[in-house]
């Protein structure tokens, strides 16, 4: 069973993909932070770490860059409420598989998700 590791700092939206992701049959851990979600990727293995852009402390493009300083060697998907075309090519060259615009459509995550694993 894959791992995901959802980061955002919206509650609701957390909760959402957690409960969508689990019932289709994925582990779902969440974190909301950045640094929390570096905590985690200390003490557990993910195959998928879906992270939002834009959150107070550490943006996703910030968690990127440091989860591959420690390297790590999962898939790196990134949403965004902020439709900047540079941001999403910045998350892109970073090493994300994928960029999602918010309101996410959690049927498309879930087909990227099949697809990249």
């Amino acid at each position: 069973m894959a791992h995901i590791l959802i980061v955002d700092d919206e509650p609701l939206l957390r909760e959402e993909l957690q409960e969508s992701l689990e019932l289709e049959d994925y582990e779902v851990s969440t974190a909301e932070s950045g640094p929390d979600a570096l905590e985690l990727c200390d003490v557990m293995a993910f195959d998928v770490v879906v992270t939002d852009l834009k959150m107070p402390k550490m943006g996703g493009l910030e968690l990127i860059r440091k989860l591959k300083e420690t390297g790590f060697g999962g898939q790196l998907i990134v949403v965004s409420g902020h439709g900047a075309e540079s941001n999403r090519a910045d998350a892109m060259a970073s090493g994300a598989v994928a960029c999602f615009a918010k309101p996410l459509d959690i049927e498309e995550l879930i087909e990227k998700l099949d697809a990249i694993l």
